[in-house]
């Protein structure tokens, strides 16, 4: 499971880098969630100024929507989500400032 979790971390470090994201485009901020979260689907629609907004489910069965956000000021990759099931949650991702 460990050896998992690394594999993934890694991949995911791997596609988007460790650069200043300024604001990502579609492809890699969907690439970072959806390996952060381990969505077997994932859709991500842009909404303005750099936030999106998707659905994902995970392997579980679970559906989720989700509502994307970029600073670029604080250099973060922020999104929260709510799952049919009832889980919700509020994420950030930081970028070395």
């Amino acid at each position: 499971m460990i050896a998992r979790i690394f594999s993934v971390s890694l991949i995911a470090l791997l596609l988007v880098g460790c650069a200043h994201p300024g604001n990502w485009d579609v492809a890699k901020v969907k690439a970072h969630i959806e390996s952060s979260m381990e969505l077997t689907e994932f859709s991500l629609e842009p909404a303005g100024k750099g936030a999106f907004t998707g659905s994902g489910k995970a392997a579980d069965g679970e559906t989720y929507k989700l509502t994307v956000t970029q600073d670029e000021a604080n250099k973060r990759l922020s999104w929260k989500y709510e799952g049919d099931r009832g889980t919700v949650g509020d994420e950030k991702y930081e970028f070395v400032k």
